[in-house]
């Protein structure tokens, strides 16, 4: 069984509200298989080895969707027909290509701080401080 489906199916299962009638139903429709594999992946996320974000980027992948760090690497890269892509891309879910700019852009703009830091750090070390 593939990520994708595993990741579709946990987020079938998990959308539900705890102890409903729902969620058992939703529960009781999978195999044994199925049920094994969805609640490990629920293991795993409650042991904070994934996040609620990487799950949804599985079940991305089974859509055919583009996922995050596909975004970025067509964002970065600069070869021909990229832009093409992202134009079609943000065409076909505008609003998750709305989600991905901006958490590309938040990302930047919090490299480019972390990095202003580090030369500032560096700029004043080992300094007096009557010169700072």
């Amino acid at each position: 069984m593939d990520y994708a489906q595993v990741a579709k199916l946990h987020n079938k299962v998990f959308s539900t509200p705890r102890n409903s009638p729902e969620r058992e139903q939703a529960i009781n429709s999978l195999s044994e298989a199925e049920r094994t594999a969805v609640f490990s992946l629920e293991k795993d996320y409650m042991l904070g080895r994934i996040t609620r974000k990487e799950i949804a980027e599985m079940a991305q992948k089974g859509n055919g969707t583009m996922t995050y760090e596909q975004f970025v690497k067509k964002s970065e890269s600069n070869e021909k027909g990229v832009m093409q892509e992202l134009s079609q891309f943000a065409m076909k879910s505008p609003e998750l290509y709305q989600q991905y700019r901006e958490r590309y852009h938040w990302e930047q703009n919090e490299q480019t701080r972390l990095h202003n830091r580090r030369l500032t750090e560096n700029t004043f070390k080992n300094k007096p401080f009557s010169i700072r």
